[in-house]
């Protein structure tokens, strides 16, 4: 009879035992599901791109390049009084519609005039920093939008810089 009350006195602590495992088990199985989740949700929200666009984010967002224009290389003497110097450059031109490339075609001699008078007339002292490149771009952009059709250029892009 020892052997029983032995048995049946082991038996209520093991159950006892085996419960408290059971629900450690279950709460770590729960716990390690809802950090799943809940860190599955955030990855998702984190890398989607949001569909509606603000004005303000429209706004930051870079100028998209619709069209390039590609102009034939200028080779022109500069301005310097005392010693020759010469310049080759080739432009490029960063159109804002597709369709307005065939419209400024038409006026590529007029475009080529004013270009080779803006080159021509500049020194090697003005265009050989970054900045007097950077001026260059603009007095470009000026001379561009004086011919018809200049005012869908956005962008002027050297391909090609040589000055001597």
């Amino acid at each position: 009879m020892s052997q029983e009350s032995e048995q049946q006195s082991a038996t209520p602590a093991n159950a006892s035992i085996s419960k408290p495992r059971k629900f450690k088990k279950i709460l770590l199985l729960a716990g390690l599901t809802l950090f799943l989740t809940v860190g599955g949700g955030l990855a998702y929200l984190m890398l989607t791109d949001d569909p509606t666009e603000t004005p303000a984010k429209a706004a930051a967002r870079p100028y998209e390049v619709k069209a390039i224009m590609p102009l034939e290389p200028f080779l022109v003497n500069l301005a310097d009084q005392e010693i020759r110097r010469y310049l080759k450059i080739k432009v490029e031109l960063d159109i804002d519609q597709e369709n307005a490339v065939k419209e400024l075609e038409k006026f590529l001699p007029p475009i080529r005039d004013a270009l080779i008078l803006l080159l021509s007339s500049k020194t090697f002292a003005e265009i050989g920093s970054v900045e007097g490149k950077h001026q260059l771009k603009q007095d470009i952009m000026r001379k561009l939008a004086a011919v018809p059709g200049g005012e869908h250029v956005k962008g002027v892009y050297f391909t090609e810089f040589v000055a001597q």
